[in-house]
């Protein structure tokens, strides 16, 4: 069975160094990925995304696969001789804007995905929680801001003398359902959004994020519904605040853009 470990460039598109080494073969496997074979080491496939250029030695057997695959993907190559001098670059077509599809799918195949997404993902949920806070008349203290959640409703009883929990919950379903209907469409790729991988739901990942906007909505609504009002009063108050949640969603979805371009373009 071939090694099928990935090179360090793996992590993200990074210039692939061919001209040193014991590299002799560069190939392209069924999968649309690089096959480096190496003397007296195992083979290393490198999926075509992870790779912003190619430097290799003029001593290496590259098949015309391959190339024509660096050419179609935008990946320069250059080679050089045994000197380290430049004897000349392949160009193939500039490499295109990548859509929110492909770069969802790179950063899903990529292992350092575990490592990046919930350091963004706890970074989103602390600057969107210490804005609500403070749209709420909350004071961000150390508890607060571990538990914005408990906060946030305990001010929400002072001021309104009931409950909020189904309230708040109501409304933010709502936001998580437009949250979801946009990523379906931007990325055209409901599979990469639920259970891609075990224990990960994105949109109930940045769902609970987007939902902590409901709290300043709550917090300024005159009255609270009763229980038997709640789907009605929930709807009527997230259509007056239409623009206002397009404008949430759409920067969070900006964020998470960023967050995947950052590491995966």
């Amino acid at each position: 069975m071939h090694n099928r470990t990935l090179h360090p460039c793996a992590m993200n598109a990074m210039p692939l160094y061919l001209h040193n080494g014991s590299a002799q073969r560069l190939d392209l496997d069924a999968a649309q990925r690089l096959r480096i074979e190496r003397k007296d080491l195992p083979e290393r496939r490198i999926p075509l995304h992870h790779v912003s250029r190619i430097v290799c030695s003029s001593t290496l057997d590259i098949s015309a696969k391959a190339l024509m695959a660096c050419m179609k993907n935008g990946i320069p190559l250059a080679v050089i001789d045994p000197s380290g001098q430049t004897l000349g670059w392949c160009l193939g077509a500039r490499r295109k804007e990548t859509s929110l599809r492909q770069l969802l799918t790179h950063a899903l195949d990529d292992p350092a995905w575990t490592s990046h997404y919930p350091d963004w993902l706890k970074q989103q949920h602390a600057a969107i929680a210490a804005q609500t806070l403070l749209l709420c008349g909350v004071p961000t203290t150390a508890t607060a801001r571990h538990n914005p959640r408990v906060a946030l409703c305990n001010a929400h009883f002072v001021k309104h003398q009931q409950g909020c929990a189904q309230a708040v919950d109501a409304l933010a379903l709502l936001a998580q359902h437009e949250l979801a209907a946009q990523l379906v469409q931007e990325t055209g790729a409901p599979e990469l959004l639920a259970w891609h991988r075990p224990g990960l739901n994105l949109i109930a990942d940045l769902g609970q994020v987007i939902g902590l906007h409901a709290h300043t909505d709550l917090h300024h609504a005159p009255l609270l519904p009763t229980p038997d009002q709640l789907t009605a009063w929930a709807v009527k108050n997230y259509e007056r605040h239409a623009a206002h949640w397009q404008q949430r969603i759409g920067q969070l979805m900006y964020a998470f853009e960023q967050f995947l371009r950052n590491h995966w373009l």
